[in-house]
C-alpha cells in the first residue's frame, strides 16, 4: 500500500512569530473578550443622592386643619353666653399664667345643640395687680380659653363681663379705685382743722383778754382749710387703691368673643 505523506510549511509560522508576540496577542484578545461581555451587561444600579437642603416633604398648617375641621362642626356663635362659677379664690396678687376653672350653672340653648349645666371651662390670667398707691384700684383680666364638652376639649375665645353681678368692662375685674375718697379725706381734714380752730376762737372770745386774740386761730383754721383744699388733687394720689378679691364660688358672666365649633 502507498503511504501519502505531506510536508508542512512552517516557514510562515515562523515569520510571524517573529513579527508579533503571540502572548501579546492572546492577551489582547481577552481583554477584547471581557468587554464586549461587560459592554452587552445591565448598567450597575445606582442609589440616588438627594439634597438635603431641599424639603421632601411638605407638612400641612395645623390651621388650615383647623379651619377645615370647623366647617364640619355645629357652630356656637361669637356672643353666646354663660353662667358660671370659679372652683379657685383670685384676686389681684395671683400672678399672671396663672389657670383657673369654671362651671357653667345653667344649661344654654343653641340650633342643633343644648350646652348643660355643669360645663367646664378654662381660662387664664392675662393681666393683674393689687392696689396701688396712686390710687388705682386692684385689677384682673382672665382670658377663657377652652371648653370641655362630652369629653371632648374644645378651643374658644371669651372674656369675663359680669363678676357677682357686677357689670366687667373690657374685661377688667377692678378693685374700687380711692383717688377721689383720697381727695374727699383731704378736704375734710382741712374742714375739720377749721371747726377746731372756730371752737377755740369762741372760748378765747369768752374772757376780756382773749376777745382780742380770738379771731387768729378762726383766720389760721381758715387758711389750713383753703391749703387742705387746694393741694387735695396732689395728696389724694397717695391714697391707695382697693384691692381685687373674689372667692371660690364667685359667680361669673362668660361671654364668647368668636365663633366656637363642636365636632
Amino acid at each position: 500500500m502507498s503511504v501519502c505523506a505531506y510536508d508542512l510549511d512552517t516557514s510562515v509560522n515562523s515569520t510571524i512569530e517573529k513579527q508579533y508576540d503571540s502572548n501579546k496577542l492572546n492577551k489582547d484578545m481577552k481583554v477584547n473578550q471581557s468587554t464586549s461581555k461587560s459592554s452587552n451587561s445591565k448598567p450597575p444600579k445606582t442609589t440616588p443622592v438627594f439634597d438635603n437642603s431641599t424639603p421632601v416633604v411638605t407638612k400641612v398648617s395645623n390651621s388650615v386643619t383647623n379651619t377645615v375641621a370647623s366647617k364640619t362642626g355645629i357652630k356656637i356663635p361669637s356672643g353666646t353666653q354663660f353662667n358660671v362659677k370659679s372652683n379657685a379664690a383670685v384676686s389681684g396678687w395671683s400672678g399672671v399664667n396663672s389657670l383657673l376653672t369654671f362651671t357653667s350653672t345653667d344649661p344654654v340653648y343653641k340650633s342643633n345643640i343644648v350646652i348643660p349645666a355643669g360645663t367646664q371651662f378654662k381660662g387664664v390670667i392675662t393681666a393683674s395687680h393689687s392696689g396701688q398707691i396712686t390710687g388705682n384700684g386692684g385689677l384682673l383680666k382672665i382670658d377663657i380659653k377652652s371648653m370641655t364638652f362630652n369629653g371632648k376639649t374644645i378651643p374658644v375665645e371669651g372674656k369675663i363681663t359680669k363678676a357677682n353681678s357686677k357689670n366687667v368692662f373690657f374685661n377688667n375685674i377692678k378693685g374700687a379705685r380711692q383717688y377721689l375718697q383720697g381727695v374727699d379725706n383731704k378736704i375734710n381734714q382741712g374742714i375739720n382743722f377749721y371747726k377746731k380752730a372756730r371752737n377755740l376762737s369762741t372760748k378765747m372770745s369768752s374772757n376780756p383778754v382773749g376777745t382780742v386774740l380770738s379771731p387768729f386761730p378762726t383766720i389760721t383754721g381758715w387758711l389750713g382749710s383753703a391749703v387742705c383744699t387746694i393741694t387735695s388733687p396732689v395728696t389724694g394720689l397717695t391714697q391707695k387703691g382697693k384691692n381685687i378679691s373674689l372667692p371660690s364660688g364667685t359667680i361669673y358672666e362668660i361671654k364668647l368673643t368668636q365663633d366656637a365649633y363642636i365636632n
